[in-house]
């Protein structure tokens, strides 16, 4: 790792990549390359995924896309596909293409997902199975619904037939964690005590949940690094705010003090 201008004043030290916990997942809203090798300049050796979010790999020109790819991997970054990008492929009747065409623009990670769509919990483990067994892709399965939908499958049940299903990571929908139902929160605290602390992600909320800011979006992760120390995944973090969190993370941030 390259030197620091402050030795010794880098606050906490943190594991290399590839690290399976303390990972940092930014949410690419399809910036162009130039502001995403700004970020990999400053904060490249700071996050270890990137979601290429909703439908957005749809819409970039191929070329373009790949080239986004590939600068990510450059430095040790995953990229994958937003979830709800297969949830409209299956309404659409494509499903069964979504994965042939991922592996063909070069990606080796996918999100499965069921938050907007009606695919059912047997949908989502058929996908998460396919991913991995028949194209060698690493699936992400992600668990809860978006603002205002019921989920009717219990948190802790969906996130553990994900992993049986073969998954290898489990984000946990930003709209549970800001839920202000009990039920919910005493669902997420299942979730919590049956999945190993390495293998789940939190994903933090955004503007497109009605009433967050910004000051919303710190505090959540202030309460979850209090709670579950430095090395806890967190995803959804903003190209902006990756330097900002990775210094909250090592203690060196706004409110720092109180990390343990």
């Amino acid at each position: 790792m390259t030197s620091t201008a402050f030795p010794g004043l880098e606050g906490k030290a943190r594991h290399s990549k590839p690290r399976s916990d303390g990972r940092t997942m930014v949410v690419d809203w399809g910036y162009g390359l130039r502001a995403q090798r700004d970020l990999m300049e400053v904060g490249g050796t700071f996050f270890d995924l990137a979601k290429i979010a909703v439908g957005i790999s749809g819409l970039l020109p191929e070329r373009l896309l790949r080239r986004k790819l590939n600068l990510y991997r450059r430095f040790g970054i995953e990229p994958f596909p937003g979830g709800q990008f297969l949830e409209f492929a299956q309404l659409n009747g494509r499903d069964g293409a979504y994965f042939t065409e991922a592996r063909r623009v070069g990606y080796r990670w996918v999100e499965v997902s069921s938050n907007l769509s009606s695919a059912s919990l047997d949908w989502k483990r058929a996908m998460i199975r396919q991913a991995t067994q028949k194209y060698d892709l690493t699936a992400i399965g992600e668990v809860g619904r978006k603002e205002g939908l019921a989920h009717t499958v219990p948190l802790v049940q969906d996130a553990q037939a994900c992993l049986n299903a073969g998954a290898g990571l489990i984000l946990l929908e930003a709209a549970e964690l800001v839920s202000e139902d009990p039920q919910v929160a005493e669902e997420v605290e299942q979730v919590i005590e049956a999945l190993p602390a390495d293998v789940l992600m939190f994903e933090l909320p955004g503007p497109w949940i009605e009433g967050v800011t910004l000051s919303d979006i710190h505090q959540l992760f202030v309460r979850l690094t209090e709670k579950f120390g430095a090395g806890l995944n967190v995803g959804n973090v903003a190209f902006e705010d990756v330097v900002r969190f990775e210094a909250f993370r090592r203690g060196v941030g706004v409110n720092a003090g109180k990390v343990v």
